[in-house]
């Protein structure tokens, strides 16, 4: 866990990078993800396999209920069977609710202008993400971004899935790149404590919104060292060039 005031990130804009990782919703993408019924449908999959209800609450975040309520069915079953079960049933609905909101994905502004540029550098670009692999692929083919990422890590696929510190460190081993030449960009806690936890340095990239003062502020309370607010900005904060 991250302490409150422990900076985390690169010291330095000039740092010689051979990755960029970003997270996708918030971060390159803007869409109307429901994460209400999220949260509520991987609460009802779990009261159905057996969790008491009033264990789980719409407090947490889609990762912490999946695996509070994986941690209770193993307490309550001393096995995994109903553990698996229910993730892959919570998997399906949250994959449905993602794919629901496809037509609302668009590309974050000056997404595709800074990608493009870091691209054309030779700077070798990932996403990782708890989305579905459907909705992360089908989402960066609608806006023309899927061609300038080299590989992506979704909920879909095999082993550790973010905010598992492993999930950045598989997709950095994929890329080929070592975890010091790497820089993961999000706009969330999970992604500041997935690269903390991988020894990644990272950068909170907050959009302009009616919400962005407030988790900025959080952001900066709970670790970021460095935050962005375009795609320009976090251009020059991985080549160190204006």
């Amino acid at each position: 866990m991250i302490r409150p005031g422990e900076p985390i990130g690169p010291s330095s804009y000039h740092k010689p990078y051979m990755a960029v990782v970003f997270d996708l919703d918030g971060t390159i993408l803007d869409s109307a993800l429901d994460f209400h019924a999220m949260r509520k449908a991987v609460i009802e999959t779990a009261h159905r396999e057996g969790v008491p209800p009033g264990e789980l609450h719409t407090t947490e975040n889609v990762p912490q209920l999946v695996l509070h309520a994986k941690t209770k069915l193993r307490q309550m079953t001393g096995a995994d069977v109903l553990g698996m079960r229910f993730e892959a049933e919570a998997n399906r609905r949250l994959d449905e609710i993602e794919m629901a909101a496809l037509p609302t994905a668009k590309a974050s502004p000056g997404a595709k202008e800074t990608l493009s540029t870091l691209h054309q550098e030779g700077y070798r670009l990932g996403v990782l993400t708890r989305s579905c692999e459907g909705f992360a692929k089908t989402s960066l083919h609608n806006t023309g971004l899927l061609p300038l990422f080299m590989k992506l890590r979704t909920r879909n696929d095999s082993g550790p899935v973010k905010p598992q510190p492993e999930s950045l460190l598989l997709l950095l081993k994929d890329m080929g790149v070592a975890k010091d030449r790497a820089l993961y960009v999000g706009d969330g806690t999970q992604d500041m404590e997935c690269a903390r936890a991988a020894g990644v340095d990272f950068v909170a990239m907050v959009h302009p919104g009616e919400k962005s003062q407030v988790r900025e502020e959080e952001l900066r309370r709970l670790g970021s060292f460095h935050v962005v607010r375009s795609f320009p900005e976090l251009r020059r904060h991985v080549t160190g060039r204006s």
